[in-house]
Order: structure tokens, then C-alpha cells, then sequence
């Protein structure tokens, strides 16, 4: 028997360097304060720049957290215990077993292996333990930095889907669309591994200059 979509109960992922945590209101604050960033915003559809803008937009991932079509989690370091930003799982589609994910990183944490980690506990979540077949990404087109992440991550360009979202001040955007399928998860595993263990165990030159390797977020 297939596991249940969406997941029941929603459960913490552990890594090497971080713990994704179900997202609570305790969280609230210290997102919003890493938010307030608009370098994180530049690419979305909506700045959460804005504290209370930002306070009610968690507010409704944790009702839908509640309501079980929505998976939020913070990124927290277990070296110090600091959030590094926000991840979720949503989009959830039962009959063909798939979802989607999506993400951001204060800028300290741009270059420093987070998201990869982060992406490795989702993505080994979703096709190991939840059985999905499908798992795809979604971001602007003029976001270079978001493009060139999901492409060292392995993840498969799939088209311009036009007029995809409608912006606050009643533009339209569209959307770059991105997937990982089943067939190619072992060989995305191991790479993104390979990835991790470069960033737990930076050659000489890296941590020497202390530049991250191969790495967008």
C-alpha cells in the first residue's frame, strides 16, 4: 500500500547540518526578521519584505499546515540553532503522486551548501519514504540564481509556462518550470551527496578563502 498524500503526520527532517522543522507560530518572529531583506524578494511574485505582510502570509501556511495541503518548515542550523530561512512541501496531486517545492535563504546563507542539504531531505522524503514520482520546482525566469540551483541540483528544465501568475499589482509573470522524476533520483542522490560531503569537507583552497563550492544558495 502507497503512504498517504498529503503525509500524515507531518514529521521533522534531519540532516548533517540541519533539522527541517515544522513550521509553528514560535517561528514567526525570526522569519519575519530574516525577511525584512528584499534581496530575498527581488524574483517572487510578492515581497514579504513587510513585517505584517509577512506575519499574516505564515499565519495561512500554518492554517494549511492545519488543514493538511500544506508543509512548512524552517531551516535551522543544528551547529547553533539559528533559522535559515523557510521550505515547504504543497501543490500536493494524489492520483499521480507528485508535488512541489519551494524555498528561500537569508543571504548570509546564499553559498554555503544550506540548500542543498535542504533539497536532499525533501526530495529523499518525497521519493524514498512518501513514494512520489514527481516532484517539480517553479520560479521567475529572470531569476538567474534560482535557475542555475535547480540546474546544480539536477533538476530538468521543462518550458516557459506563460501567464502563470498574476502579480498584486495585476500583472501577469510568468513561471520557469522544473522537475526531478523517480527514474532519476539515485543518480540526482548521489550528486547532490557528493555536494554535501564538499561542503562538510572543503578541499584546501575553499577553506582557505572561505568560498563555498559549487553551490547558488
Amino acid at each position: 500500500m502507497l503512504p498517504p498524500l498529503p503525509p500524515d503526520p507531518f514529521v521533522p527532517l534531519r540532516g548533517e547540518r540541519i533539522l527541517l522543522e515544522p513550521l509553528c507560530a514560535g517561528h514567526f518572529a525570526a522569519l519575519v526578521a530574516l525577511g525584512s531583506d528584499p534581496r530575498i524578494w527581488e524574483h517572487f511574485p510578492e515581497s514579504r519584505a513587510d513585517a505584517a505582510y509577512h506575519w499574516e502570509h505564515l499565519e495561512e501556511a500554518v492554517a494549511l499546515r492545519e488543514a493538511r495541503v500544506h508543509h512548512p518548515y524552517v531551516i535551522r542550523l543544528l551547529d547553533d540553532g539559528r533559522i535559515a530561512g523557510f521550505t515547504r512541501l504543497h501543490n500536493w496531486n494524489v492520483a499521480c503522486r507528485r508535488a512541489e517545492t519551494g524555498s528561500w535563504l537569508h543571504p548570509e546563507f546564499w553559498c554555503s551548501g544550506i540548500n542543498v542539504e535542504s533539497k536532499w531531505l525533501l526530495l529523499r522524503y518525497c521519493f524514498d519514504d512518501l513514494r512520489l514520482v514527481r516532484v517539480q520546482f517553479r520560479t521567475s525566469p529572470q531569476n538567474q540564481r534560482s535557475r542555475q540551483a535547480l540546474e546544480k541540483l539536477g533538476a530538468t528544465f521543462e518550458g516557459i509556462l506563460r501567464n502563470d501568475r498574476i502579480l498584486p499589482d495585476g500583472r501577469c509573470r510568468d513561471t520557469a518550470l522544473y522537475s526531478i522524476i523517480l527514474d532519476e533520483w539515485p543518480q540526482v542522490q548521489e550528486y547532490l551527496l557528493h555536494r554535501m560531503r564538499r561542503y562538510q569537507h572543503p578541499g584546501p583552497a575553499a577553506a582557505k578563502s572561505g568560498v563555498a563550492v559549487s553551490d547558488i544558495f
